[in-house]
């Protein structure tokens, strides 16, 4: 039988596991783990979380557009002249209403975020009835001090709550794993801890085991029985041997123990996702966006086409973000149906250096809300939770109508608990700045919030270091102390140099600190 349940119920009851459950898992405790676990409430709050990873590098100015910035399209100083999000017309862009505009789905203009200044792309049209239901927090120029332009080397300082100094440099485990750790919850808990995509992201590698899927569908991948019923033979000859295997001594070396662990793990849970609601769920929207009945995580033409009849067909999503949103549903069947607290996946293709937008050489025009980074952004419009990407794009573009790597970028945190709101792109002054505009616009010469301080190339101004947002949500959600905290993200414990909660001057950047988004 179908689900009917609404865009906004499922993003506030998905983290919702079974209580009993949860605490039923924790009647024997290792010793060891008694302090960790009675110091916070980390898996026992029955608090959850869904992280997704944008990988390659997202243009914030082409998320969260600053259209009255006289930088961002000014004649005199234009930085983007055929990425340019148009403004509508019979719009004003600064009349502040509190809530975000919902358009069209086929809308070619800026989106009014209700703030009087930023705006969204129209292809997250899909966001603004979760930021006026207030349950969305858009969050601009988040970044990290000594940014790296290698993706690779700054997905690993993201993905581990670190920053590009020698002291980041030295992290070596990944952020959401010593949340797990911190709490003790992965000893007692096989499912604590699972992304659902080709690789397992550092965010979730340490010492010890979590699980990584590629397909909830392939996690049986011994393949000799297929049924759960405890009398099916092969089944319980498989679990025997499984068993005898994991009850042989083993050499203390050559990282044997965490081989065990994996193999425990595997056969403890290997039922798990055998469940049909992990392989035939599915969810429909009732009183959202779109028509009664739209699927919520369409995995087909079929379920994505949302006005049936139409000519050409309008699809929401498209073809290319069916694995990505099933993804998205099954990381939220997993803290719905196990233990799991933190689970996750990853989106590619945002190293958008050329073609970022649909362009017409013969015309020399373009159609900024159509082409390969809109596609991109209706995906993430339709999924919401907490994204992050290695970093952001020049505010300047380049010759190839695309954008090339730079620094700050947007961070997207969703739920049932997060207060909606704008953060790093508005022109209110912060009192954590020293009565500062959050936003400086530019004046014809290249300087404004479209600049950093260090260059005129173009590279978004940092004000919202990435491991305050991380910090908040593991302390004020998740349920760590402060104290566990400074031990999840060090720089916590050194604020007098770092400002990550209270916010302050580092180096020569302005901080705001923790937000107040949980």
């Amino acid at each position: 039988m179908p689900n009917i349940i609404t865009r906004r119920s499922f993003l506030s009851n998905s983290g919702r596991a079974a209580v009993g459950l949860g605490l039923a898992s924790l009647m024997n405790i290792p010793p060891f783990l008694k302090r960790a676990l009675a110091e916070g409430s980390i898996g026992i709050n029955n608090k959850k979380l869904i992280f997704i990873f944008l990988r390659g590098g997202n243009d914030g100015v082409n998320n969260v557009i600053p259209v009255l910035d006289p930088s961002y399209r000014g004649t005199a100083d234009a930085n983007r002249k055929f990425l340019a999000m148009p403004m509508d017309p019979v719009v004003d862009y600064s009349a502040a209403s509190g809530q975000a505009d919902t358009v069209p789905i086929n809308y070619p203009y800026a989106v009014r975020l209700g703030n009087g200044f930023a705006t969204l792309n129209p292809a997250l049209r899909d966001m603004s009835p979760i930021f006026n239901a207030g349950d969305l927090a858009v969050i601009h120029r988040a970044g990290y001090r000594s940014l790296s332009r290698s993706h690779f080397d700054s997905e690993q300082y993201w993905e581990k709550g670190a920053d590009g100094t020698s002291t980041g440099q030295k992290v070596s485990n990944g952020i959401w794993y010593r949340t797990i750790v911190e709490s003790g919850w992965n000893t007692s808990h096989a499912l604590a801890g699972v992304s659902l995509q080709s690789n397992m992201p550092a965010s979730l590698r340490g010492e010890q085991p979590m699980t990584n899927l590629s397909s909830i569908s392939r996690y049986n991948t011994l393949g000799v029985y297929s049924s759960m019923n405890s009398t099916n033979l092969d089944r319980v000859k498989i679990l025997n041997a499984l068993d005898a295997a994991n009850l042989q001594p083993y050499p203390s070396k050559d990282n044997r123990p965490m081989v065990h662990n994996l193999g425990v793990q595997f056969r403890d849970t290997l039922d798990t996702l055998q469940d049909p609601s992990f392989q035939s769920n599915a969810f429909f929207d009732e009183g959202g966006a779109y028509p009664d009945g739209t699927y919520l995580f369409p995995n087909s033409a079929a379920q994505d086409q949302i006005i049936t009849g139409t000519t050409p067909a309008q699809y929401r999503v498209g073809s290319g973000g069916y694995g990505f949103l099933s993804n998205i549903r099954n990381c939220a069947q997993l803290l719905n149906s196990t233990d799991a607290i933190i689970t996750g996946t990853e989106l590619g293709g945002w190293d958008t250096h050329t073609a970022q937008v649909a362009f017409n050489s013969g015309t020399m025009t373009s159609s900024p809300h159509l082409g390969g980074h809109a596609s991109l952004l209706r995906r993430v419009g339709a999924a919401y939770y907490v994204t992050m990407s290695e970093f952001g794009r020049t505010s300047l573009e380049n010759d190839s109508q695309g954008t090339d790597h730079a620094e700050s970028s947007v961070m997207y945190v969703a739920g049932g608990s997060v207060q909606a709101g704008v953060h790093g792109c508005d022109l209110n002054p912060n009192p954590k700045l020293g009565g500062a505009l959050n936003w400086a616009m530019g004046t014809g010469a290249k300087n404004g919030a479209l600049y950093s301080a260090d260059t005129n190339v173009g590279y978004l101004r940092r004000t919202i270091d990435y491991r305050s947002v991380l910090g908040e949500i593991i302390r004020e959600h998740l349920g760590a102390t402060q104290n566990q905290l400074n031990r999840i993200i060090p720089a916590y414990a050194n604020e007098g140099a770092e400002h990550l909660l209270n916010g302050g001057m580092v180096q020569t950047t302005p901080i705001i600190g923790e937000l107040g988004i949980i």
